[in-house]
């Protein structure tokens, strides 16, 4: 099974980049994920940086001369103020207009040297930080992200794989009030059979709203990747029962407040992950983030490039 580690936007600094792959492939992972910063790399509509392209061209070419694999994330949980200015995912029309146009720019940059792609990473929280707190347009959010990933999957197929990174997780409700009950459905809803459901037969089913058939998005991915903190073994055998017949990868925040307490996370993980594996189609394993930055401690390795405990523990996973 393929071992990665993502490196988010925060995580990608130009004048430690090289190392940093470097010992990552002495660690023995052979996948790195970038977070491109759609920010940086195309600060004004329309104009993308060439010093950004070269960044992360180097970036992916130095993976590649050291056997890692370069995958892109498209769509962190950042981007531009002037996609926001537009109205950004909340506006349909806006999303439409420069959304496609984002991806076929990275592609046009950087689809020679990447190994894969991932569009967009983690929608719910992605649509909780847009709308916090606001059920109703959370709703709106969701319904343009599904359009904007089938858009994607249109310009990208074909080409390197693509996979999606579902933030899931098994909900659960907080009391046994009838409210709760009905907020942890929603949230199921929104977290599984948006995506993973609608991966499958193509019908977009949210909260509110009647169902709807969206053109192409029918199996509009290569793996069904899932993002999880916990109870990966429940997370991965309900992915491969909804989802379409795809290879699976799982993308694994630790838990915990120090690094004694993730470590522990990433070897639960890694005993359900093997049970798993014996029965699932595991396509890879990929641990966030990779390195601590912008003053965080929740990496497998230090700023200094020490492996960490929890970083052991991944690697004999």
């Amino acid at each position: 099974m393929i071992k990665g580690a993502a490196i988010p936007v925060a995580g990608f600094e130009a004048d430690r980049i090289t190392e940093d792959i470097a010992f990552a492939a002495e660690s023995g992972l052979t996948q790195l994920r970038f977070a491109v910063n759609w920010a940086k790399m195309q600060p004004k509509a329309g104009i993308v940086v060439g010093d950004w392209v070269e960044r992360y061209r180097f970036a992916a070419q130095t993976c590649t001369g050291l056997g890692i694999e370069p995958w892109f994330m498209l769509l962190p949980q950042q981007f531009p103020k002037w996609f926001e200015n537009e109205g950004g995912f909340l506006d349909e029309r806006a999303a439409g207009r420069f959304w496609p146009r984002w991806v076929e720019a990275v592609t046009d940059a950087l689809g020679d040297v990447a190994a894969g792609w991932i569009p967009i990473e983690a929608p719910f929280a992605l649509a909780e930080r847009i709308v916090p707190n606001d059920p109703r347009r959370h709703g709106d959010v969701v319904n343009t992200l599904t359009v904007a990933w089938r858009d994607a999957w249109r310009i990208l197929r074909g080409g390197q794989p693509v996979a999606t990174s579902i933030d899931v997780k098994v909900v659960r409700p907080k009391d046994e009030t009838i409210q709760e009950a009905e907020l942890s459905r929603r949230e199921d809803q929104l977290r599984w059979r948006v995506w993973l459901q609608g991966l499958r037969d193509g019908t977009i089913s949210i909260p509110g709203r009647a169902d709807r058939e969206l053109a192409d998005f029918a199996g509009s991915c290569d793996i069904v990747g899932v993002r999880g903190r916990g109870e990966t073994e429940t997370i991965l055998y309900r992915a491969a029962e909804m989802a379409p017949d795809r290879p699976i990868a799982l993308t694994f925040k630790p838990d915990g407040k120090n690094d004694v307490e993730r470590t522990r996370s990433v070897e639960a993980m890694s005993v359900e992950l093997a049970r798993s594996a014996e029965e699932l189609p595991m396509a890879s394993v990929t641990i966030t983030p990779f390195r601590d930055a912008g003053g965080a401690t929740d990496g497998i390795v230090t700023v200094d490039r020490e492996l960490k405990d929890s970083g052991h523990a991944f690697l004999l996973t």
